[in-house]
């Protein structure tokens, strides 16, 4: 049995927190004693918008609360991104190697249930179709997309059906969504027809954030869509 901490993102708890008790119903089948971080952010909108000593402090809330976990398992591949990649360049010399060494402890959640060595154990179940998309920080910073798929892939009686276009941007991206409402809802309605042209009425994603903007685009247009973070469709599958 493992240690582990799991952090909830701030927009997670605040959207759709149940999904982080999907999270941690995981993980605990897995055999890992598992503590939980709600509520801190972890830097990233400030940090986009330019407002990099805001970032800081933000983040330092989150680091010190991640004191004393060697592994924290974040199911969001973009605040995994944040917290691996740009959080220590927010510091100078010795106290940013110090935060690269405290942000290395920090993984994504599909990637670190996909390396457990007790993931066969879980004898994952779910009848059904889904299409899987990826956030651009997922796929492009955390290398990602395959190990996701390989891992829906292992669920008996799941249709796993690649999108034609999988690799664009669903059109969320943080505040490019406030920036520009126009092209962000166009870029959503695009990567909507790429989820009905593959017959299928489930989204998965690693991340809730793009989820939540598909979700308001389909209800918008009228498009039945249920969407569903990796977390839940794992924890469906554990039934």
């Amino acid at each position: 049995m493992g240690k582990v901490a799991l952090f909830v993102p701030c927009y997670m708890a605040a959207l759709r927190p149940e999904d982080g008790r999907h999270a941690r119903r995981v993980l605990e089948r897995l055999g890992d004693e598992v503590s939980t971080i709600v509520g801190p952010c972890c830097g990233q909108p400030a940090f986009n918008s330019g407002y990099r000593s805001e970032a800081r402090s933000v983040g330092r809330v989150l680091l010190r609360a991640a004191r004393g976990h060697e592994a924290i398992v974040i199911p969001s591949g973009s605040c995994t991104s944040m917290v691996q990649h740009y959080l220590p360049g927010l510091w100078a010399g010795p106290r940013g190697e110090s935060i690269k060494r405290m942000s290395d402890r920090f993984i994504e959640f599909g990637a670190y249930v996909a390396a457990h060595p007790n993931v066969a154990e879980l004898a994952l179940r779910l009848p059904g179709a889904v299409a899987y998309h990826d956030s651009c920080h997922g796929r492009r910073e955390l290398g990602l997309t395959e190990g996701a798929v390989d891992l829906l892939e292992q669920i008996e009686g799941l249709d796993v059906r690649r999108l034609a276009y999988e690799a664009e941007c669903c059109g969320f991206g943080g505040a490019f969504t406030l920036k520009e409402p126009e092209v962000s809802v166009a870029m959503a309605e695009a990567k909507l027809a790429d989820v009905a042209s593959r017959g299928v009425r489930v989204l998965v994603s690693g991340d809730l954030s793009c989820l939540a903007h598909l979700e308001a685009t389909a209800r918008a247009t009228e498009q039945p869509l249920e969407t569903w973070t990796l977390a839940e469709l794992l924890d469906r599958a554990l039934a």
